[in-house]
């Protein structure tokens, strides 16, 4: 019971953080970069932790802290407003998330 408190705590921080730093952020995908690399960090960090660490972190939080779809929607949002930039934002995700998951693998390991 607890384990299924802690993960719905934990996604619902994960989820209001992803918005502010969207809404706040000027341009919006500047603040959904941040959190999607900011977890893939946290993610890496998580390697070889024990159950249910992952699950309730990992999962929860830090899977609603970063969201395929807000990525997607930001890219399509830039691509609509005629920015050339879409490119880089698409690799700097990439590229910058991939990354932190190895920075946070090497330390977490």
């Amino acid at each position: 019971m607890l384990t299924a408190i802690a993960f719905i705590g934990l996604a619902g921080a994960g989820s209001a953080i992803r918005f502010l730093a969207a809404d706040r952020w000027p341009g919006g995908h500047r603040g959904t970069l941040l959190v999607n690399v900011a977890g893939s960090l946290l993610l890496g960090l998580l390697t070889g932790a024990g159950a249910p660490v992952p699950l309730v972190v990992g999962v929860g939080g830090l899977g609603a802290l970063t969201t395929f779809s807000t990525f997607a929607s930001d890219t399509l949002a830039l691509a609509d407003e005629g920015r050339r930039r879409v490119g880089g934002h698409v690799a700097a995700t990439v590229v910058l998330g991939l990354g932190a998951a190895l920075v946070g693998l090497a330390i977490g390991s």
